[in-house]
Protein backbone atom coordinates (compact mmCIF):
# COMPACT_ATOMS: atom_id res chain seq x y z
CA UNK A 1 0.00 0.00 0.00
CA UNK A 2 1.41 3.39 -1.01
CA UNK A 3 1.74 6.29 1.39
CA UNK A 4 -0.92 8.26 -0.50
CA UNK A 5 -3.45 5.44 -0.18
CA UNK A 6 -2.55 4.93 3.48
CA UNK A 7 -3.03 8.63 4.22
CA UNK A 8 -6.34 8.73 2.38
CA UNK A 9 -7.48 5.61 4.24
CA UNK A 10 -6.63 7.16 7.62
CA UNK A 11 -8.54 10.34 6.77
CA UNK A 12 -11.53 8.29 5.58
CA UNK A 13 -11.34 6.13 8.71
CA UNK A 14 -11.46 9.16 10.99
CA UNK A 15 -14.37 10.59 8.99
CA UNK A 16 -16.29 7.29 9.20
CA UNK A 17 -15.73 7.04 12.95
CA UNK A 18 -16.85 10.62 13.45
CA UNK A 19 -19.95 10.11 11.28
CA UNK A 20 -20.85 6.95 13.22
CA UNK A 21 -20.41 8.73 16.55
CA UNK A 22 -22.48 11.70 15.36
CA UNK A 23 -25.30 9.59 13.96
CA UNK A 24 -25.20 7.19 16.91
CA UNK A 25 -25.39 10.05 19.41
CA UNK A 26 -28.39 11.56 17.64
CA UNK A 27 -30.14 8.18 17.49
CA UNK A 28 -29.51 7.50 21.19
CA UNK A 29 -30.65 10.98 22.16
CA UNK A 30 -33.83 11.10 20.07
CA UNK A 31 -34.93 7.48 19.69
CA UNK A 32 -33.49 5.45 22.56
CA UNK A 33 -33.37 7.50 25.77
CA UNK A 34 -36.92 8.17 27.10
CA UNK A 35 -38.02 11.75 26.44
CA UNK A 36 -38.30 12.91 30.07
CA UNK A 37 -34.70 11.80 30.67
CA UNK A 38 -31.99 14.31 29.80
CA UNK A 39 -29.17 13.02 27.57
CA UNK A 40 -26.94 16.07 27.47
CA UNK A 41 -23.85 13.89 27.25
CA UNK A 42 -25.15 12.31 24.03
CA UNK A 43 -25.72 15.78 22.59
CA UNK A 44 -22.15 16.77 23.43
CA UNK A 45 -20.98 13.63 21.64
CA UNK A 46 -22.97 14.64 18.58
CA UNK A 47 -21.54 18.16 18.47
CA UNK A 48 -17.95 17.00 19.03
CA UNK A 49 -18.27 14.28 16.40
CA UNK A 50 -19.71 16.81 13.91
CA UNK A 51 -16.68 19.06 14.41
CA UNK A 52 -14.27 16.14 13.87
CA UNK A 53 -16.26 15.01 10.84
CA UNK A 54 -16.07 18.48 9.32
CA UNK A 55 -12.28 18.47 9.69
CA UNK A 56 -12.13 15.01 8.13
CA UNK A 57 -14.41 16.14 5.31
CA UNK A 58 -12.07 19.04 4.54
CA UNK A 59 -9.18 16.56 4.55
CA UNK A 60 -11.02 14.36 2.05
CA UNK A 61 -11.54 17.37 -0.22
CA UNK A 62 -7.84 18.21 -0.14
CA UNK A 63 -6.86 14.61 -0.92
CA UNK A 64 -9.40 14.34 -3.74
CA UNK A 65 -8.23 17.66 -5.22
CA UNK A 66 -4.64 16.46 -5.19
CA UNK A 67 -5.70 13.29 -7.02
CA UNK A 68 -7.86 15.10 -9.58
CA UNK A 69 -5.45 17.88 -10.43
CA UNK A 70 -2.15 16.07 -9.97
CA UNK A 71 -0.81 19.15 -8.21
CA UNK A 72 1.84 19.18 -5.51
CA UNK A 73 0.55 19.72 -1.98
CA UNK A 74 1.78 23.31 -1.96
CA UNK A 75 -0.37 24.09 -5.02
CA UNK A 76 -3.51 22.16 -4.10
CA UNK A 77 -5.19 25.32 -2.76
CA UNK A 78 -5.30 26.74 -6.29
CA UNK A 79 -7.32 23.76 -7.49
CA UNK A 80 -9.82 23.63 -4.59
CA UNK A 81 -12.27 26.24 -5.99
CA UNK A 82 -12.41 24.48 -9.35
CA UNK A 83 -13.03 21.05 -7.80
CA UNK A 84 -15.75 22.40 -5.50
CA UNK A 85 -17.51 24.43 -8.19
CA UNK A 86 -17.15 22.27 -11.29
CA UNK A 87 -17.07 18.59 -10.30
CA UNK A 88 -19.70 16.11 -9.21
CA UNK A 89 -17.68 15.37 -6.08
CA UNK A 90 -17.41 19.08 -5.29
CA UNK A 91 -21.16 19.68 -5.46
CA UNK A 92 -21.84 16.74 -3.18
CA UNK A 93 -19.08 17.93 -0.86
CA UNK A 94 -20.79 21.31 -0.49
CA UNK A 95 -24.03 19.62 0.58
CA UNK A 96 -22.11 17.42 3.00
CA UNK A 97 -20.17 20.29 4.56
CA UNK A 98 -23.26 22.49 4.95
CA UNK A 99 -25.19 19.62 6.54
CA UNK A 100 -22.43 18.94 9.06
CA UNK A 101 -22.25 22.59 10.08
CA UNK A 102 -26.05 22.68 10.57
CA UNK A 103 -25.90 19.49 12.63
CA UNK A 104 -23.30 21.00 14.95
CA UNK A 105 -25.69 23.88 15.72
CA UNK A 106 -28.92 21.86 15.90
CA UNK A 107 -27.65 18.90 17.92
CA UNK A 108 -26.89 21.01 20.98
CA UNK A 109 -30.40 22.44 21.23
CA UNK A 110 -32.41 21.23 24.23
CA UNK A 111 -35.69 21.04 22.28
CA UNK A 112 -36.53 17.80 20.49
CA UNK A 113 -37.48 19.39 17.15
CA UNK A 114 -34.02 20.77 16.25
CA UNK A 115 -32.41 17.47 17.30
CA UNK A 116 -34.74 15.51 15.03
CA UNK A 117 -33.77 17.91 12.22
CA UNK A 118 -30.13 17.17 13.00
CA UNK A 119 -30.86 13.44 12.73
CA UNK A 120 -32.46 13.97 9.31
CA UNK A 121 -29.40 15.94 8.17
CA UNK A 122 -27.17 13.14 9.46
CA UNK A 123 -29.03 10.83 7.08
CA UNK A 124 -28.17 13.29 4.28
CA UNK A 125 -24.49 13.12 5.27
CA UNK A 126 -24.68 9.32 5.06
CA UNK A 127 -26.18 9.70 1.57
CA UNK A 128 -23.26 11.86 0.44
CA UNK A 129 -20.93 9.06 1.53
CA UNK A 130 -22.79 6.64 -0.74
CA UNK A 131 -22.85 9.12 -3.63
CA UNK A 132 -19.06 9.52 -3.57
CA UNK A 133 -18.33 5.82 -3.08
CA UNK A 134 -17.64 3.08 -5.63
CA UNK A 135 -21.32 2.37 -6.25
CA UNK A 136 -21.89 6.05 -7.09
CA UNK A 137 -20.16 5.34 -10.41
CA UNK A 138 -23.47 3.89 -11.64
CA UNK A 139 -25.22 7.24 -11.19
CA UNK A 140 -26.84 9.16 -8.35
CA UNK A 141 -30.41 7.86 -8.63
CA UNK A 142 -29.82 4.12 -8.73
CA UNK A 143 -30.81 1.15 -6.53
CA UNK A 144 -27.11 0.54 -5.84
CA UNK A 145 -26.65 3.98 -4.28
CA UNK A 146 -29.90 3.63 -2.31
CA UNK A 147 -28.82 0.28 -0.86
CA UNK A 148 -25.33 1.58 -0.10
CA UNK A 149 -26.92 4.55 1.67
CA UNK A 150 -29.01 2.19 3.82
CA UNK A 151 -25.84 0.19 4.53
CA UNK A 152 -23.93 3.27 5.71
CA UNK A 153 -26.90 4.62 7.66
CA UNK A 154 -27.61 1.35 9.48
CA UNK A 155 -23.96 0.58 10.19
CA UNK A 156 -23.33 4.04 11.66
CA UNK A 157 -26.53 4.11 13.73
CA UNK A 158 -25.76 0.66 15.14
CA UNK A 159 -22.03 0.89 15.84
CA UNK A 160 -22.01 4.60 16.68
CA UNK A 161 -24.90 4.04 19.06
CA UNK A 162 -22.88 1.30 20.80
CA UNK A 163 -20.05 3.67 21.69
CA UNK A 164 -22.27 6.59 22.69
CA UNK A 165 -24.65 4.46 24.76
CA UNK A 166 -21.71 2.83 26.55
CA UNK A 167 -20.27 6.25 27.43
CA UNK A 168 -23.63 7.71 28.48
CA UNK A 169 -24.76 4.66 30.47
CA UNK A 170 -21.48 4.43 32.37
CA UNK A 171 -21.99 7.87 33.94
CA UNK A 172 -25.77 8.16 34.04
CA UNK A 173 -27.48 7.40 37.31
CA UNK A 174 -30.41 5.70 35.66
CA UNK A 175 -32.93 3.69 37.61
CA UNK A 176 -33.26 -0.02 36.76
CA UNK A 177 -36.52 0.66 34.92
CA UNK A 178 -34.95 3.40 32.76
CA UNK A 179 -31.91 1.25 31.97
CA UNK A 180 -34.21 -1.63 31.05
CA UNK A 181 -36.17 0.61 28.68
CA UNK A 182 -33.00 2.03 27.12
CA UNK A 183 -31.42 -1.41 26.70
CA UNK A 184 -34.55 -2.89 25.14
CA UNK A 185 -35.01 0.00 22.71
CA UNK A 186 -31.42 -0.03 21.57
CA UNK A 187 -31.40 -3.81 21.29
CA UNK A 188 -34.38 -3.71 18.92
CA UNK A 189 -32.77 -0.88 16.92
CA UNK A 190 -29.45 -2.73 16.70
CA UNK A 191 -31.19 -5.91 15.54
CA UNK A 192 -33.00 -4.06 12.76
CA UNK A 193 -29.79 -2.27 11.71
CA UNK A 194 -27.86 -5.56 11.67
CA UNK A 195 -30.44 -7.11 9.36
CA UNK A 196 -30.17 -4.16 6.96
CA UNK A 197 -26.36 -4.26 7.11
CA UNK A 198 -26.31 -7.96 6.21
CA UNK A 199 -28.78 -7.67 3.31
CA UNK A 200 -27.17 -4.56 1.79
CA UNK A 201 -23.66 -5.87 2.46
CA UNK A 202 -24.40 -9.08 0.55
CA UNK A 203 -25.73 -7.02 -2.37
CA UNK A 204 -22.69 -4.71 -2.36
CA UNK A 205 -20.32 -7.69 -2.34
CA UNK A 206 -22.25 -9.31 -5.19
CA UNK A 207 -21.95 -6.11 -7.24
CA UNK A 208 -18.27 -5.46 -6.51
CA UNK A 209 -16.91 -9.01 -6.75
CA UNK A 210 -16.97 -11.00 -10.01
CA UNK A 211 -17.01 -14.25 -8.05
CA UNK A 212 -16.37 -15.87 -4.68
CA UNK A 213 -12.76 -16.53 -5.64
CA UNK A 214 -12.07 -12.79 -5.58
CA UNK A 215 -12.37 -12.88 -1.78
CA UNK A 216 -8.92 -14.44 -1.51
CA UNK A 217 -7.30 -13.56 -4.85
CA UNK A 218 -7.61 -9.74 -4.73
CA UNK A 219 -6.58 -7.13 -2.18
CA UNK A 220 -10.12 -5.75 -2.13
CA UNK A 221 -11.55 -9.22 -1.53
CA UNK A 222 -9.14 -10.02 1.30
CA UNK A 223 -9.97 -6.78 3.11
CA UNK A 224 -13.67 -7.50 2.61
CA UNK A 225 -13.21 -11.03 3.99
CA UNK A 226 -11.58 -9.64 7.15
CA UNK A 227 -14.43 -7.13 7.50
CA UNK A 228 -17.04 -9.88 7.14
CA UNK A 229 -15.31 -11.95 9.84
CA UNK A 230 -15.18 -8.97 12.21
CA UNK A 231 -18.85 -8.14 11.60
CA UNK A 232 -19.72 -11.77 12.36
CA UNK A 233 -17.91 -11.55 15.70
CA UNK A 234 -19.58 -8.20 16.38
CA UNK A 235 -22.99 -9.67 15.63
CA UNK A 236 -22.22 -12.59 17.93
CA UNK A 237 -21.37 -10.28 20.81
CA UNK A 238 -24.55 -8.33 20.16
CA UNK A 239 -26.57 -11.53 20.17
CA UNK A 240 -25.15 -12.60 23.53
CA UNK A 241 -25.76 -9.14 24.97
CA UNK A 242 -29.34 -9.12 23.72
CA UNK A 243 -30.39 -12.55 24.94
CA UNK A 244 -28.11 -13.12 27.92
CA UNK A 245 -28.13 -9.62 29.43
CA UNK A 246 -30.84 -7.34 28.02
CA UNK A 247 -33.52 -10.05 28.15
CA UNK A 248 -32.75 -10.70 31.83
CA UNK A 249 -33.09 -7.02 32.67
CA UNK A 250 -36.74 -7.26 31.60
CA UNK A 251 -38.81 -9.83 33.51
CA UNK A 252 -41.26 -10.01 30.61
CA UNK A 253 -38.55 -11.16 28.21
CA UNK A 254 -36.31 -13.35 30.35
CA UNK A 255 -38.51 -16.43 29.91
CA UNK A 256 -38.77 -16.20 26.12
CA UNK A 257 -37.17 -18.74 23.75
CA UNK A 258 -33.62 -17.59 23.02
CA UNK A 259 -33.26 -15.85 26.38
CA UNK A 260 -34.06 -19.14 28.16
CA UNK A 261 -31.55 -21.02 25.98
CA UNK A 262 -28.77 -18.53 26.74
CA UNK A 263 -29.60 -18.66 30.44
CA UNK A 264 -29.34 -22.45 30.49
CA UNK A 265 -26.03 -22.37 28.62
CA UNK A 266 -24.69 -19.86 31.15
CA UNK A 267 -25.83 -22.05 34.07
CA UNK A 268 -24.11 -25.08 32.53
CA UNK A 269 -20.86 -23.23 31.89
CA UNK A 270 -20.65 -21.03 35.01
CA UNK A 271 -23.29 -22.39 37.39
CA UNK A 272 -25.56 -20.23 39.53
CA UNK A 273 -23.90 -17.10 40.87
CA UNK A 274 -25.08 -15.00 43.77
CA UNK A 275 -25.88 -11.39 42.90
CA UNK A 276 -25.72 -12.06 39.17
CA UNK A 277 -28.81 -9.95 38.50
CA UNK A 278 -27.26 -6.95 40.20
CA UNK A 279 -24.28 -7.15 37.89
CA UNK A 280 -26.41 -7.08 34.74
CA UNK A 281 -26.15 -3.28 34.16
CA UNK A 282 -22.35 -3.45 34.35
CA UNK A 283 -22.32 -6.46 32.00
CA UNK A 284 -24.56 -4.61 29.55
CA UNK A 285 -22.19 -1.64 29.47
CA UNK A 286 -19.13 -3.92 29.19
CA UNK A 287 -20.63 -5.67 26.16
CA UNK A 288 -21.41 -2.31 24.57
CA UNK A 289 -17.82 -1.16 25.09
CA UNK A 290 -16.39 -4.38 23.63
CA UNK A 291 -18.66 -4.17 20.60
CA UNK A 292 -17.78 -0.50 20.04
CA UNK A 293 -14.05 -1.30 20.22
CA UNK A 294 -14.44 -4.02 17.60
CA UNK A 295 -16.49 -1.66 15.42
CA UNK A 296 -13.48 0.68 15.23
CA UNK A 297 -11.57 -2.08 13.43
CA UNK A 298 -14.53 -2.75 11.15
CA UNK A 299 -14.51 0.90 10.09
CA UNK A 300 -10.78 0.65 9.41
CA UNK A 301 -11.58 -2.10 6.90
CA UNK A 302 -14.33 0.06 5.40
CA UNK A 303 -11.85 2.92 4.96
CA UNK A 304 -9.37 0.63 3.19
CA UNK A 305 -12.12 -0.68 0.93
CA UNK A 306 -13.06 2.89 0.02
CA UNK A 307 -9.54 3.50 -1.31
CA UNK A 308 -8.99 0.06 -2.88
CA UNK A 309 -10.03 -0.79 -6.43
CA UNK A 310 -12.94 -3.25 -6.51
CA UNK A 311 -12.46 -6.26 -8.80
CA UNK A 312 -15.50 -5.02 -10.76
CA UNK A 313 -13.47 -1.93 -11.70
CA UNK A 314 -10.36 -3.93 -12.41
CA UNK A 315 -12.35 -6.20 -14.69
CA UNK A 316 -10.95 -9.47 -13.35
CA UNK A 317 -8.85 -10.76 -10.46
CA UNK A 318 -5.77 -10.91 -12.70
CA UNK A 319 -6.33 -7.46 -14.20
CA UNK A 320 -3.25 -5.53 -15.27
CA UNK A 321 -2.84 -2.12 -16.83
CA UNK A 322 -2.21 -2.10 -20.55
CA UNK A 323 1.26 -0.82 -21.36
CA UNK A 324 1.34 1.19 -24.56
CA UNK A 325 4.43 0.89 -26.77
CA UNK A 326 6.96 3.64 -26.23
CA UNK A 327 8.61 3.25 -29.61
CA UNK A 328 8.31 1.47 -32.95
CA UNK A 329 7.41 -2.23 -32.78
CA UNK A 330 9.61 -4.40 -34.95
CA UNK A 331 8.51 -7.72 -36.42
CA UNK A 332 8.85 -9.91 -39.49
CA UNK A 333 6.30 -11.03 -42.08
CA UNK A 334 6.46 -14.57 -40.71
CA UNK A 335 5.79 -13.35 -37.18
CA UNK A 336 2.86 -11.23 -38.42
CA UNK A 337 1.24 -14.24 -40.07
CA UNK A 338 1.91 -16.43 -37.04
CA UNK A 339 0.27 -13.97 -34.63
CA UNK A 340 -2.92 -13.33 -36.64
CA UNK A 341 -1.79 -10.44 -38.81
CA UNK A 342 -0.64 -8.08 -36.03
CA UNK A 343 2.47 -8.02 -33.85
CA UNK A 344 2.22 -9.65 -30.45
CA UNK A 345 0.99 -7.13 -27.89
CA UNK A 346 -0.07 -4.73 -30.64
CA UNK A 347 -2.22 -1.70 -29.80
CA UNK A 348 -3.46 0.94 -32.20
CA UNK A 349 -1.46 4.06 -31.35
CA UNK A 350 -2.35 7.38 -32.98
CA UNK A 351 0.39 9.95 -33.56
CA UNK A 352 1.11 12.61 -30.98
CA UNK A 353 -1.25 15.56 -31.28
CA UNK A 354 -1.55 19.17 -30.14
CA UNK A 355 -3.20 19.32 -26.70
CA UNK A 356 -4.02 23.04 -26.98
CA UNK A 357 -5.79 22.57 -30.28
CA UNK A 358 -7.47 19.47 -28.84
CA UNK A 359 -8.93 21.62 -26.09
CA UNK A 360 -10.36 23.97 -28.70
CA UNK A 361 -11.91 20.99 -30.50
CA UNK A 362 -13.36 19.77 -27.17
CA UNK A 363 -14.96 23.20 -26.63
CA UNK A 364 -16.23 23.51 -30.23
CA UNK A 365 -17.92 20.11 -30.08
CA UNK A 366 -19.38 21.09 -26.66
CA UNK A 367 -18.15 17.86 -25.09
CA UNK A 368 -18.47 19.65 -21.75
CA UNK A 369 -22.26 19.27 -22.04
CA UNK A 370 -21.83 15.66 -20.84
CA UNK A 371 -18.29 15.49 -19.45
CA UNK A 372 -16.93 17.49 -16.50
CA UNK A 373 -13.22 18.36 -16.43
CA UNK A 374 -11.77 19.71 -13.18
CA UNK A 375 -9.52 22.72 -13.66
CA UNK A 376 -11.27 23.95 -16.81
CA UNK A 377 -13.61 26.90 -17.23
CA UNK A 378 -16.19 25.00 -19.26
CA UNK A 379 -19.90 25.28 -18.37
CA UNK A 380 -21.26 22.64 -16.00
CA UNK A 381 -22.55 19.46 -17.70
CA UNK A 382 -26.28 19.36 -18.42
CA UNK A 383 -26.47 15.70 -19.52
CA UNK A 384 -25.16 12.45 -17.98
CA UNK A 385 -21.70 11.27 -18.90
CA UNK A 386 -18.49 10.11 -17.18
CA UNK A 387 -16.18 12.74 -15.72
CA UNK A 388 -12.95 13.05 -17.70
CA UNK A 389 -10.73 14.46 -14.96
CA UNK A 390 -7.61 12.37 -14.55
CA UNK A 391 -7.86 10.53 -17.89
CA UNK A 392 -4.07 10.49 -18.17
CA UNK A 393 -3.00 6.86 -18.26
CA UNK A 394 -6.54 5.59 -17.67
CA UNK A 395 -7.22 4.31 -21.21
CA UNK A 396 -4.92 3.60 -24.17
CA UNK A 397 -5.05 6.27 -26.87
CA UNK A 398 -6.46 3.78 -29.36
CA UNK A 399 -9.42 3.06 -27.11
CA UNK A 400 -10.21 6.80 -26.93
CA UNK A 401 -10.04 7.05 -30.72
CA UNK A 402 -12.48 4.14 -31.09
CA UNK A 403 -14.80 5.61 -28.47
CA UNK A 404 -15.05 8.83 -30.48
CA UNK A 405 -15.23 7.32 -33.96
CA UNK A 406 -17.37 4.28 -33.14
CA UNK A 407 -18.99 4.74 -29.71
CA UNK A 408 -21.08 1.57 -30.05
CA UNK A 409 -18.02 -0.65 -30.48
CA UNK A 410 -17.80 -1.02 -26.67
CA UNK A 411 -20.95 -0.52 -24.59
CA UNK A 412 -20.28 0.30 -20.95
CA UNK A 413 -23.28 -0.82 -18.93
CA UNK A 414 -24.59 1.75 -16.47
CA UNK A 415 -26.47 5.05 -16.15
CA UNK A 416 -24.82 7.86 -18.08
CA UNK A 417 -23.23 5.43 -20.53
CA UNK A 418 -26.16 3.83 -22.34
CA UNK A 419 -29.46 5.01 -23.81
CA UNK A 420 -32.76 3.22 -23.16
CA UNK A 421 -32.26 1.30 -26.42
CA UNK A 422 -28.95 -0.06 -25.12
CA UNK A 423 -26.71 1.99 -27.39
CA UNK A 424 -24.01 4.39 -26.25
CA UNK A 425 -24.99 7.91 -25.18
CA UNK A 426 -21.89 9.18 -26.99
CA UNK A 427 -22.92 11.09 -30.16
CA UNK A 428 -21.20 10.60 -33.50
CA UNK A 429 -19.08 13.29 -35.20
CA UNK A 430 -18.96 12.51 -38.93
CA UNK A 431 -17.39 15.90 -39.80
CA UNK A 432 -14.46 15.52 -37.40
CA UNK A 433 -11.19 15.64 -39.32
CA UNK A 434 -8.34 13.23 -38.69
CA UNK A 435 -6.10 16.03 -37.39
CA UNK A 436 -8.83 17.22 -35.00
CA UNK A 437 -9.34 13.66 -33.76
CA UNK A 438 -5.63 13.22 -33.04
CA UNK A 439 -5.49 16.56 -31.21
CA UNK A 440 -8.65 15.80 -29.22
CA UNK A 441 -7.22 12.48 -28.04
CA UNK A 442 -3.97 14.22 -27.10
CA UNK A 443 -5.97 16.66 -24.96
CA UNK A 444 -7.86 13.86 -23.24
CA UNK A 445 -4.66 11.93 -22.62
CA UNK A 446 -3.10 15.00 -21.05
CA UNK A 447 -5.81 15.53 -18.44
Amino acid sequence: MGLDMLGASVVRWVALLAMAAMLGALVVDTLVVPRPIAAARARRWAVTAAVVLFVGTVGELILRTSTMTGLAWAAVATGLPTVVERTHFGRIWLVRAASIVAIAFLAARPRRGPRLSALALAAVVALTTALTGHLGDWGDLTPSVALDWLHVLSACAWTGGLAVLAAVSARAAWSPSVLTTVAARFSRLAGACLLVVIVTGVYNAWVQLPGLRALWTTDYGRILAVKIALVAVLAGLGCVNRYAVVARLDDRRRRRGLARIFRRIELVLAGPRAGARGRLPARFIAFLAAEATLAVTVFACSALLGEATPPRHAGAPDHHHVQEPTGPMRTTIAELHASGGVPRGWLFTPPAGDEKNGRRVFARLQCYACHAVAGEEFPAPTAPGPELTGMHGHHPAGYLVESILNPDAVIVEGPGYTRPDGRSTMPEYPDLTLAELVDLVAYLRGL
